[in-house]
């Protein structure tokens, strides 16, 4: 959709500053913080779990499901979600 502008992931272990940073981050005009979320982490976990077992690796492809359709849908999914 045009996006032209990097997208940088900030993240860290709670209690670890990163909704103070988030807080500064989200006062200069030009950034944009969306909110704080553990869905895409969760995300993230399920589809490193996908691509290291091999069964669920067989079953994506067989489904017609390679590694780049499953990247570009986690990706679509992660800039709706922020």
């Amino acid at each position: 959709e045009g996006r032209e502008l990097p997208l940088i992931f900030i993240g860290g272990v709670p209690r670890s500053g990163t909704t103070l940073m988030r807080a500064m981050l989200d006062a200069h005009p030009d950034v944009r913080c969306g909110q704080e979320t553990r869905v895409v982490p969760r995300i993230l976990q399920m589809r490193q779990h996908w691509m290291r077992s091999q069964k669920e690796s067989v079953r994506l492809e067989q489904a017609g499901v390679s590694k780049a359709v499953l990247d570009n849908a986690i990706a679509a999914f992660c800039l709706e979600v922020i």
